[in-house]
């Protein structure tokens, strides 16, 4: 038994804490997400994140653990999927612009990088980064392990997935006077269907590309009609990335 399994053996009891999931979405089709990431503390998962490279993993700034068990190939968090790869996070770079989740959620993002590379596999993959910006009415999915509208199943133990499409900044400025910022892209909107507690730093993907990362939404409960999630607006960010990759 390979050390990798090993240790995943040791962590399948784990427990959920609350920080932004999918509410309302549907179970991921296995293998369809290679790049999405657990990130966890002990057997307690905390935040999303999104494979871009063999050795990198980008989240959430206010994802802000200081070292995580990081888990990629996941479909099933308590059963054994044959598909699994555990790392360890080493050195991480928080982008030096953010202030905090109390002061706002500007460039609310954060790299990773792992202390071996991960293995490429049907099941784990890197997703690319932007060349542009997506904008509104574009499609997209998120996917995440995060609270759902079940109240007998809030913390799914199967990936969820949903669709939902970018909405313009004018409307969700309307909606977040005072709140939205270049650096932040806003999608969905539709009754009963959003990110949630729990995917906090999980992918926002179109068109095959990272365009966004779970960051913040309404106070109120997920999925309210007309009030879309907020994502940090990758593409705003690629030369930063890559800086931070080529030189660490």
């Amino acid at each position: 038994m390979g050390p990798s399994i090993f240790l995943l053996l040791c962590v399948l009891g784990l427990s959920q804490a609350a920080t932004p999931k999918i509410f309302n979405g549907t179970e991921c089709g296995r293998n369809s997400q290679p790049w999405q990431v657990g990130l966890f503390e002990g057997t307690s998962l905390r935040c999303g994140g999104v494979l871009i490279d063999r050795r990198w993993v980008l989240t959430a700034a206010h994802c802000s653990g200081s070292r995580y068990w990081v888990r990629l190939g996941e479909h099933s968090l308590s059963q054994l999927d044959w598909t699994e790869q555990i790392r360890r996070s080493g050195f991480s770079a928080t982008h030096p612009g953010y202030l905090g989740a109390s002061t706002s959620y500007e460039h609310d993002l954060r790299l990773l990088r792992l202390r071996l590379p991960v293995h490429i596999t049907s099941s784990v993959q890197a997703l690319p980064l932007p060349s542009d910006c997506a904008t509104a009415g574009t499609e997209c999915h998120i996917s995440g392990w995060g609270i759902t509208n079940q109240p007998w199943n809030p913390f799914p133990d199967l990936l969820q997935c949903l669709n939902l499409s970018i909405v313009s900044h004018a409307t969700c400025h309307d909606v977040y006077p005072g709140r939205i910022t270049s650096n932040m892209v806003c999608a969905g909107g539709v009754p009963g269907q959003d990110a949630c507690q729990g995917d906090s730093g999980g992918p926002l993907v179109c068109g095959g590309v990272l365009q966004g990362l779970v960051s913040w939404g309404s106070v109120g409960p997920c999925g309210q009609d007309g009030i879309p999630g907020v994502y940090t607006y990758i593409c705003k960010y690629v030369d930063w990335i890559r800086m931070i990759m080529r030189n660490n």
